[in-house]
């Protein structure tokens, strides 16, 4: 049997289609070249937080190496494998010095470009902030009118998120401002993602697997004094609030 050539230009040839597209990727603020000492800070935290590390698995992640100094070595292939093996997926690195722009390199790990985060000294800071690319474009934000499923990811890009009904477990809602919830918030939201400390959310029943205000982070339990109740979520002096909505 022969095989059959394909001519560009015939119905069966298909050619690349290439587009821009803005994704939430997890930004990692490195402040130690040990991967040692990154292992037993992420399984720390991964223990006390059991949410925060199903939220993490399979999450594609940035290295931020601004904390690293230039003439300082950096372990970065065995960096790379403690994230692994934590569950996290690197995809690139960003703010790193020259030396250690080409070391990714050999490795074959992207320079992104982005400008550094201040990281947070706070127990329930996360080690790792949401942060889509930045855009200049006006947005009315996103209003979602029906319930969001298991699995499903909303992301209002430089205004508010409005859900009219339910925030199911395991869907994630994401907003470069406020998020307001009319229905229960079971899932997992996350507002002021693009560095907006003043961003809150706001939920008629708090139910939620975690919640998140510019990188700041708490998982959540049936046992917290709001579960099931109306409460907003802000940040402030660096720590995450929950309280009533009425207060």
């Amino acid at each position: 049997m022969s095989a059959k050539k394909i001519e560009a230009g015939s119905p069966e040839f298909s050619p690349l289609r290439l587009s821009g597209s803005v994704f939430t990727l997890s930004v990692l603020q490195l402040e130690s070249n040990d991967p040692v000492l990154l292992k037993t800070r992420i399984d720390e935290e991964h223990r006390r937080h059991p949410a925060a590390a199903a939220f993490h698995r399979e999450s594609p992640l940035v290295l931020d190496l601004s904390g690293i100094p230039e003439e300082a070595p950096l372990a970065l292939e065995k960096i790379i494998q403690a994230l692994r093996t934590a569950g996290w997926m690197p995809v690139g690195i960003r703010n790193a010095a020259t030396a250690h722009q080409l070391l990714a390199a050999s490795l074959h790990l992207p320079v992104l470009r982005g400008q550094a985060q201040r990281a947070p000294a706070n127990p329930e800071v996360t080690i790792s902030q949401p942060s889509p690319a930045p855009s200049s474009a006006p947005s009315a934000g996103l209003l979602i009118e029906h319930p969001v499923r298991s699995g499903q990811r909303n992301y209002a890009r430089n205004g508010d998120l409005v859900c009219m009904a339910t925030v199911n477990a395991g869907a994630e809602i994401i907003a470069d401002r406020n998020i307001h919830v009319y229905g229960p918030l079971r899932g997992r939201a996350l507002a002021g993602v693009n560095g907006d400390e003043n961003a809150r959310i706001f939920c008629m029943a708090l139910e939620a697997e975690l919640v998140s205000i510019a990188g700041l982070y708490r998982t959540l339990e049936p046992d917290h004094p709001l579960w099931g109740k109306p409460a907003q979520v802000y940040s402030r002096d660096e720590q995450l609030h929950i309280t009533p909505l009425n207060s």
